[in-house]
């Protein structure tokens, strides 16, 4: 069969397309700021017949400029959409970025609590009351109303007050479809910046608005120190008693940070990655936290013994590529992509409803997994079933549309897609947070900046200051987040094609890209961790041997040491790393 030949593209047609393109990309730098000069390039005059001009969109949620809407066609329905800096605000950050740091103590720097990220009187959009019978027009005609409402209300504060939060109302139904859906509610939070993952708003509409249970998974626990779950895991239990805790990690790391805040503990992470693997052994402690607050009508739906002893001292860990699993796990586990039609027909009894409409189906147990981007809920739901069933990514929002998953005929996993939800802290930890993508960042010397204020960037990766050549004043030497990533483009041999400059851009994202693998470490703790110990004692474990050697009660004698004693911070006036 022969193949159809290129539609011919004239150089003419390309010169126009060119023209276009220039002219769009003027008007839109001349909208984000009004003042800058383009006389001395004037805009050249496209053809007769120039290539269809896209629509300008404005970049930022300033007075004046709404924020952007989904397409008509529907092809950006599920994409997250946040505010864009202006040319002058990435002007303003750059020079910034230069200056030299500010070291912060571990007690200002990496302290948060739970008023810091989120503000009392910033809520988020809760799904209006609906009935059966109303139709599908009218039901979205009020949502979207109500959507713009509370988007109003979140520009009459300042606007630099509330940081990223998502502004697609499509996003946001996601949520809302898994929460009427689920019987059990599993927020995951990453334990490294717990308090930003774990919205105050959202606790109480799962818990009050809905009355359904909740459980807070700490994620990625195998990132920080034991000390830092356990104070972490207090600080919970003390501000909010009714909350269901769990810990789970997908790698079992044979090597434990001993002090999470130690540059030579840092220094251990930033190897490779390793190869992700499906590790199950931490399943059973999650399904037991779900036995506990399942209601008592739903409680023998699901077999939980036998369910919790399947995984409980389960060895087995099946590597991310591998997608085969035994013959049980290949008739109970199926994989329910785009999963409204299945939501809508499951629910046979109107009487079940509340007075949200929500719509629980009484033949299944179903968990439903929520939370921001890039906390692992995907993966932990891997890890049950111990095979790639959902698709993962590093990039905040590749989940596009809420999943349900299998696990036995009568319980059923539903994975969200991740939104952000609208906080009072700084958009450079949001960046290091993981929540916002990466490669989309305007400008990235703000967070290396944020990080390297808080953590000895420089020191971790080993870094000695751009065009040095005496040992000797690189100790005295003022680092700024700008030298700091000139020097690791360096020492990674990052330049910049024409000039052959470093590319200070490409290793500031690479910077960036380290911290949310763990290679370079910025973990939170509570208030208090730094001088408050009597809750972060280790547990008595049994003695199994009468005899121990002088090495090991000196190793036990290091590592039971106050942190503060080992922070990384207290070295910073030592002359060797």
């Amino acid at each position: 069969m022969p193949l159809h030949r290129k539609k011919p593209f004239s150089a003419k047609q390309k010169k126009a397309q060119i023209l276009a393109k220039r002219a769009t990309k003027r008007e839109q730098a001349a909208y984000d700021d009004p003042e800058w000069d383009f006389r001395h390039r004037p805009a050249a005059e496209p053809s007769a017949e120039p290539s269809p001009k896209p629509a300008l969109l404005p970049r930022s949620d300033k007075p004046g400029r709404p924020a952007a809407q989904p397409s008509a066609d529907g092809r950006d329905k599920l994409i997250s959409q946040f505010d864009k800096l202006t040319r002058a605000e990435i002007e303003a950050n750059k020079e910034r970025s230069m200056r030299p740091l500010e070291r912060l103590s571990p007690e200002a720097g990496l302290t948060m609590s739970f008023d810091d990220a989120y503000s009392a009187d910033v809520d988020i959009p809760v799904r209006p009351s609906w009935e059966y019978g109303e139709s599908k027009e009218a039901l979205e005609a009020r949502e979207s109303a109500y959507f713009d409402a509370w988007l109003a209300q979140l520009r009459e504060r300042d606007p630099d007050s509330v940081s990223l939060y998502e502004k697609n109302l499509e996003v946001w139904r996601q949520l809302w479809r898994v929460v009427e859906i689920s019987d059990i509610l599993l927020l995951i939070v990453d334990i490294r910046h717990p308090v930003l993952h774990f919205p105050p708003s959202l606790y109480r509409y799962v818990t009050e608005t809905t009355g359904k249970p909740l459980v807070v998974v700490l994620n990625k626990t195998d990132l920080v120190a034991e000390n830092t779950v356990r104070a972490w895991t207090h600080c919970f239990k003390s501000r909010f008693p009714e909350v269901v805790l769990t810990r789970f990690c997908c790698y079992r790391d044979p090597q434990r940070l001993v002090n999470d805040t130690n540059v030579a503990d840092m220094k251990m992470r930033r190897q490779r990655p390793r190869r992700r693997i499906h590790d199950s052994r931490l399943v059973g402690d999650l399904f037991a936290a779900c036995r506990s607050v399942c209601t008592p009508d739903k409680l023998g739906l699901v077999s939980w013994d036998e369910l919790i002893a399947r995984y409980t001292g389960a060895d087995d860990a099946s590597d991310d590529d591998n997608d085969g699993s035994d013959a049980e796990a290949e008739n109970d586990e199926a994989s329910d992509v785009g999963s409204d039609e299945d939501a809508t027909d499951e629910h046979a009894h109107d009487a079940a409803r509340s007075q949200h409409g929500e719509r629980v189906s009484s033949k299944y147990v179903t968990l439903g997994f929520i939370g921001h981007p890039n906390v692992g809920k995907s993966t932990i739901i891997n890890s049950i079933v111990k095979r790639t069933v959902v698709s993962t990514s590093r990039t905040p929002g590749h989940t596009k549309h809420f999943q349900t998953i299998h696990v036995t005929p009568t319980l059923r996993l539903c994975d969200c897609p991740g939104l952000v939800f609208p906080c009072v802290v700084s958009r450079p930890l949001q960046v290091l947070a993981g929540l916002y993508n990466t490669a989309q960042v305007q400008e990235p010397y703000t967070a290396v900046q944020f990080l390297a204020e808080r953590v000895p960037v420089e020191r971790v990766l080993n870094l000695r200051p751009p065009d040095s050549e005496d040992i000797l004043e690189d100790v005295h030497y003022k680092w700024s987040a700008w030298a700091i990533c000139e020097a690791f483009a360096i020492d990674r041999g990052f330049y910049t094609s024409r000039g052959a400059r470093p590319d200070v851009y490409r290793a500031a994202l690479y910077i960036l890209r380290w911290v949310l693998d763990g290679r370079i470490l910025l973990s939170f703790k509570p208030p208090g961790f730094f001088h408050d110990f009597a809750y972060l004692k280790e547990p008595e474990q049994p003695q199994v041997s009468m005899q121990s050697t002088d090495s090991e009660s000196e190793a036990s004698d290091n590592s039971s040491r106050p942190i503060a004693q080992q922070s990384a911070f207290a070295l910073l006036s030592e002359e060797n790393c």
